[in-house]
């Protein structure tokens, strides 16, 4: 009719697109798959499954990546496994071969329960000679209860974890004469016999249950939150070797684990951060569901995988090995990312593998880091030197192995980094960290300084602890350490095998704290020299301040084989190792007097800086860049004035420019000047992916245009109502419209809102057709344009009592009792996890809560 008000189909059509872009992300959340789709690398046995299917496949495995002949077999290989094994007792031996971990998926170590005369063990790899487990690297066992005594010979990047031992614990096999190891780290572990250390060179063991003591063990041991452990005494005896023995651990959250429930569903365990831990900790921690986890695969990309975290989902890595054309990304708080089955991540071309941000409560664990054949500034990079990092949040690094060569033939490519793992932030926390240098490849010997890498641990932030941390083979300093209130609980390094004297010359060292260091602690540090090519002196082993030097307990040098020779184990203190000495192990056990803090007085020149038509490409956009930068610097630490001032102007489009010139004047009478010009041009989704809101996995980019095309659409809307109502003839009447009704639903204004008004309040009868336009709400829950996620508003906790309590896979009835947020201080470990949502997602599964929510703290801790 005309002049009629009704709108075309054509925008009627629109506002109902409209409107279901606006209510999409509200009861769209994405879940993914619970049971998971694991790899054909995953294998998942259970008790219904018969014996000799269970050893057939452990021993395909083994043949690819173990046995001893050849020694050491599967060293390099590119096979990966993990073996699941769920709830229940298991009469079978399972040989651990290289890049292979066994995981029970009990909430408990007692749910999984395995009883042979071998259980799951690890042989020495090479049984050959006296060189033993020297190399049997890679490798772990998580989570179960090994009935009998158990075997684990092994060295470096080999962990054991969350296990109950029914006998006695050997880590150094015994034939033909000594089996050498060069272990190594076992944590949250309770040994009902004796812990065998053998011919271990040295060991970490962190937060275990000993019964019957520790036999054993060359020239270091360190015996962290322990109890049964051995008295501390500094140098060997005849009883044994030097031992450090602290009673309780500072902070410390244990490895996140992998558990199944009664119904098939997985859930990923976040244990939760402790203060002056003594003893195992087997609690439960926060639970996730599966639902809230991307299981990836080694053929997934950075930017797949990156989604999924920017998304919110944690990450678990399934084995394999990822060739990254870009680093992984975790930018959230108490984000989780876990490897298992020894998940290898290859870094890209000029990149670390994994990004870490600003961010607290973050586990990074389980992975083995690998230098591609490009070069990498860094193989993990967390932070950027702006964050300080929460007390009361800290991150953790938990089994974290990086290797720069050895898996390829440096005649043929060369492996590169600068540093492999660099630690920015405060309050960051490492847990066996192992980073290599490969002194052997597939090749043979590595030799001339081939597969270079600098460092291994670079650390500025402060507050940062290091667990079990060993560095090996690096071209300059080891270790680099500027943060403040660094603590590091064991220290194992060699000194590169195929240097030159050149690298003495430089006053290179294994582990040097900076001369502006005010506060660090260090104990059981060893390095240990074996310069094979070249013979070469070196002055020191340890540097750190003269203030610091009795900060540094049980230091120790060890001279392995070959030429050369150290001249003091910790500055100019401490007797020299060399191959003519009497001893092969020298400590440092006297203390000094105390010294005052000096900060340090120096002058840094930095000349010359010019860069040119450099282009970086995200996966989401192209920024083109052309800088010319030419400049001279002079910066003197000293008592001089100086002024600064600076002035710029910019002008910004979607292709902007801008211009910036500065000037710094010093009481020297130094002046610098530089300008730079920057060119760029961005796509609107590049814009919205690196926009605060929309690129930080909060908002994702589509649901920002979805938000724009809405504003665009409402005002069209409002425009061509206003236009129809105004251009009617006059005298028209102006009845009601289907607008104002579809208006009233954009506004959240649904029927249910309607229906509570008062009775006295005049009703207009709906039209015709009305019901489709109305939003139907369930008892009890609100309207769909106002969604509020169900469920308690409180995180509670969980009783210890494993009867009391049952955890995911074993049957039992639960018990909850109010808790106040905070670190757990008990020795029992009592843990936090979310309450049960037993309609929604299976008998004994947890609802899902985001694991920082159990670990937030509101009252100051006690230290």
């Amino acid at each position: 009719h005309t002049g009629a008000t009704t709108m075309p189909p054509l925008l009627v059509l629109m506002a109902c697109v409209l409107a279901a872009l606006l209510l999409w992300p509200a009861v769209a959340e994405v879940h993914r798959p619970n049971p998971p789709t694991w790899p054909p690398s995953v294998h998942v046995f259970g008790p219904e499954d018969g014996t000799g299917h269970i050893e057939a496949t452990v021993e395909r495995a083994f043949r690819m990546n173990g046995g001893q002949k050849p020694i050491n077999h599967g060293e390099f290989s590119s096979a990966r496994f993990a073996f699941l094994f769920k709830p229940g007792e298991y009469k079978v031996d399972v040989p651990v071969g290289y890049y292979t971990q066994i995981l029970g998926l009990g909430g408990h170590p007692r749910d999984v329960v395995f009883d042979a005369p071998n259980g799951v063990f690890c042989e020495e790899g090479n049984g050959v000679d006296h060189s033993g487990a020297l190399s049997t690297f890679w490798r772990g066992a998580e989570n179960f209860y090994n009935r009998r005594s158990m075997l684990w010979a092994t060295s470096q990047g080999a962990p054991l974890r969350r296990l109950m031992v029914g006998g006695n614990l050997t880590l150094a096999e015994w034939k033909k004469g000594a089996g050498y190891s060069s272990g190594g780290f076992l944590g949250n572990v309770k040994v009902d016999g004796t812990i065998m250390a053998g011919g271990q060179q040295q060991y970490c063991v962190r937060n275990a249950d000993i019964s019957r003591g520790v036999t054993g063990g060359i020239w270091s041991m360190l015996y962290l939150g322990c109890k049964g452990a051995p008295a501390s005494h500094c140098g060997s005896t005849n009883d044994g070797p030097g031992i450090v023995s602290i009673d309780t651990t500072p902070v410390i959250a244990e490895k996140p684990f992998v558990s199944v429930d009664d119904e098939g569903r997985y859930h990923l365990h976040v244990p939760m951060a402790k203060r002056n831990q003594a003893g195992t900790d087997f609690g439960w921690g926060s639970v996730i569901g599966f639902e809230k986890v991307y299981v990836a695969r080694d053929f997934d990309s950075a930017a797949a995988i990156n989604q999924w975290l920017r998304d919110g989902f944690h990450l678990v890595l399934t084995p394999g090995i990822y060739n990254l054309e870009a680093p992984l990304e975790v930018m959230q708080d108490n984000q989780v990312v876990l490897g298992i089955g020894f998940a290898t991540l290859v870094a890209p071309k000029g990149h670390p593998a994994i990004r870490v941000g600003n961010v607290n409560g973050v586990r990074i664990s389980g992975i083995l880091l690998q230098a591609g054949l490009h070069g990498a500034d860094a193989l993990l990079e967390w932070g950027n030197g702006s964050y300080q990092g929460s007390e009361m949040n800290p991150s953790f690094l938990h089994d974290i192995f990086a290797r720069v060569g050895g898996s390829n033939d440096p005649a043929e490519v060369q492996a590169k980094a600068t540093v492999m793992l660099r630690i920015a932030s405060g309050h960051v926390v490492g847990d066996n960290i192992w980073l290599w240098r490969a002194d052997h490849d597939v090749a043979g010997l590595v030799r001339h300084e081939a597969n270079p890498c600098d460092t291994g641990l670079v650390v500025t932030g402060n507050d940062v602890t290091m667990y079990g941390l060993a560095v090996e083979h690096t071209l300059k300093d080891l270790v680099r350490w500027s943060g403040e209130n660094g603590q590091t609980f064991f220290y194992q390094s060699e000194l590169p095998y195929d240097v030159t004297q050149a690298y003495g010359d430089a006053g290179y060292v294994a582990y040097r704290v900076t001369d502006a260091v005010r506060h660090h602690r260090a104990y059981g540090v060893g390095v240990y020299h074996y310069f094979r090519d070249n013979a070469v002196t070196i002055h020191r082993g340890i540097a750190v301040p003269p203030w610091l030097e009795n900060s540094v307990e049980s230091p120790l040098s060890v001279f392995l084989d070959g030429h050369g020779k150290m001249l003091h184990i910790l500055n100019n203190r401490g007797t020299g190792t060399a191959s003519v000495s009497s001893e092969q192990a020298q400590w440092w056990c006297e203390t000094g007097p105390d010294l005052p803090y000096l900060p340090p007085t120096t002058t840094t020149t930095i000349t010359s800086a010019t860069a040119s038509s450099l282009t970086t490409t995200t996966t989401s956009w192209t920024r083109t860049i052309t800088l010319t930068s030419t400049s001279t610097t002079s910066v003197t630490t000293t008592a001089t004035w100086s002024t600064t001032s600076s002035t710029t102007s910019h002008s910004s489009t979607t292709t902007g420019s801008s211009t910036a010139t500065s000037t710094t004047t010093s009481g020297t009478g130094t002046s610098t000047t530089s300008s730079s010009t920057t060119t760029s041009t961005a796509a609107m989704m590049g814009f919205l992916a690196k926009n605060p809101l929309t690129g930080n996995g909060r908002v994702s980019s589509w649901v920002a245009v979805a938000v724009i095309v809405q504003c665009c659409l409402v005002a069209a809307f409002a425009v061509y109502f206003c236009s129809v109502r105004y251009m009617r003839p006059t005298g028209e009447s102006r009845m009601s419209v289907p607008l104002s009704r579809l208006l009233r639903l954009l506004s959240r204004k649904s029927q249910v809102d309607r229906s509570r008004r008062s009775k006295t309040e005049p009703k207009l009868s709906p039209p015709r057709g009305a019901a489709a336009r109305t939003l139907s709400v369930p008892d009890g829950g609100v309207s769909l344009l106002n969604m509020q996620s169900p469920g308690p508003k409180e995180t509670t906790r969980l009783q210890s009592s494993p009867r009391q309590a049952s955890p995911p896979g074993r049957r039992g009835g639960l018990r909850f009792s109010s808790m106040d947020s905070g670190f757990g201080s008990s020795p029992g470990g009592t843990a936090m996890v979310s309450p049960w949502n037993n309609r929604s997602m299976g008998r004994n599964s947890p609802l899902r809560k985001p694991h920082g929510n159990a670990r937030t703290a509101t009252r100051s801790l006690k230290t």
